[in-house]
């Protein structure tokens, strides 16, 4: 590994652009009488911004990422040919050519659809088009610009040092995996998926490793979790489900990559495979382990420049605008659409409702629609399960939706998207045993507190 000098300019390449990332992520501060990390702000005032311009700002995402699939996908141009990122992320097979190009009429029925119309086309399509979209797409502008300073300028190295003697042991991940699950923690899950799909494309988590990571170890966001109990009026035991959200997931995370099917995973690495655990005293060739993790550190981001700087934003950006949110108004509108004219919601959610019922849990039927909902989208469920009124029912809708982790809309999406070789039958079945083995946690522990 190379040597570097200790001297402020290379240490400040480290800490300057790593401490902003962390406190665009990590740090929670007041302003305007909110509790919230500066990207949450940054995401609460743009939203707040273009409120009146939602629909438009969907159906020029959807219209522009259809224009550039057919430009790429027919004619081809040198500028998207030559650039590996616009090539994965334009250029598609028909299935998912027509996914997209289903999101524009989506868009258009939300903005200038009627009920008498469209009927309950309309109200799911204005769901997704005026409110979870929009959402992502601010989301997304913020994240570009703010990641890359979380994963691009040393922190990563640095961090993986301290926490691998932990994370491997406990988790069966590597040490860097630490920083997923703080950004996730304190940030937002899709975030830590985006790192997750990063780090394994460039070769720094095997295939199992990522797929543990994405499935069983980005936590939910604890600002998710407060606005899903304010969704549901319930603020006021947020102590409580905090507790077991993350008891639970702590428990799971254990679990979980010791046993199928994520131990069915090869250990394969898609790029060039990076040790980043703690060496012992002797191959750290003197260095005490701090100056080893800045030393990892400092080696990372002397590499960085503006031109990475953009190339990163633009990597981040690229595959949540012309990938997920397209398909995110699809897949979420027609899945909603579905389970309002169909008994199929009750058909699917049998299984848990009666495991739900034989458990004591209230209001059974409700939260076994809400634990197929939330493998869809977590606001989705949230909608759905406005009619709960007891106490425990809402608790535990909350720990359902968010200790279940994975959901197509967001999660799924970003998968399937990246380089992580897990599959949708593979998600299901983890999604499954998650809520099954969660229910064993979560309703004795509403018993507890709500009885």
């Amino acid at each position: 590994m190379e040597q570097f000098p200790r001297t402020p300019r290379n240490i400040s390449l480290f800490v300057i652009p790593s401490t902003l990332g962390i406190c665009a992520f990590l740090l929670p501060f007041e302003w305007h009488g909110t509790v919230n990390t500066l990207i949450g702000h940054g995401k609460e005032y743009l939203l707040d911004l273009l409120k009146d311009q939602f629909g438009n700002l969907v159906l020029i995402v959807s219209l522009l990422t259809m224009m550039l699939s057919v430009a790429a996908t027919s004619i081809r141009p040198e500028w998207i040919m030559k650039n590996q990122m616009f090539k994965e992320n334009l250029i598609c097979n028909p299935f998912w050519f027509v996914a997209r190009f289903a999101s524009i009429p989506i868009a258009m029925v939300a903005l200038w659809g009627n009920n008498e119309m469209f009927g309950f086309l309309f109200k799911d399509a204005q769901l997704i088009v005026l409110n979870l979209a929009p959402k992502l797409i601010v989301l997304t502008f913020i994240m570009s610009l703010t990641a890359p300073m979380l994963m691009d300028f040393g922190l990563v190295q640095f961090v993986a040092v301290y926490a691998s003697p932990v994370m491997r042991p406990l988790f069966k991940v590597p040490g860097r995996s630490a920083v997923d699950c703080i950004a996730s923690w304190l940030g937002s899950s899709s975030m830590a998926v985006v790192i997750t799909a990063k780090m394994h494309n460039a070769g720094y988590y095997s295939d199992r490793e990522a797929a543990v990571m994405v499935t069983s170890f980005s936590l939910t966001g604890i600002y998710n979790i407060y606005a899903i109990a304010t969704l549901l009026d319930f603020r006021y035991a947020f102590p409580q489900i905090v507790f077991s959200v993350y008891l639970t997931m702590f428990l799971l995370a254990l679990i979980f990559p010791r046993i199928w099917p994520l131990t069915s995973i090869p250990e394969t690495y898609h790029g060039g495979a990076d040790n980043y655990d703690a060496p012992p005293q002797e191959a750290r060739h003197g260095h005490s382990l701090f100056d080893w993790a800045l030393l990892r550190g400092i080696s990372k981001a002397r590499h960085m420049n503006i031109r990475l700087y953009f190339h990163e934003t633009f990597s981040i950006a690229i595959p949540l605008l012309f990938g997920t949110i397209p398909l995110m108004i699809t897949f979420g509108t027609l899945l909603l659409s579905i389970a309002d004219v169909t008994p199929l919601l009750d058909i699917i959610a049998y299984p848990i409702s009666l495991l739900l019922e034989k458990l004591g849990a209230p209001e059974a039927q409700i939260l076994g629609g809400v634990s197929v909902f939330a493998f869809i989208d977590q606001y989705l469920a949230i909608a759905y399960a406005q009619v709960l009124f007891s106490e425990a029912g809402r608790f535990l809708c909350i720990c359902l939706v968010t200790i279940g982790l994975i959901n197509l809309t967001e999660i799924g999406i970003h998968v399937w998207h990246s380089s992580i070789p897990i599959t949708f039958w593979q998600m299901t079945v983890i999604y499954v045993m998650r809520i099954v083995m969660s229910l064993f946690i979560i309703i004795p522990l509403s018993l507890l507190f709500f009885s």
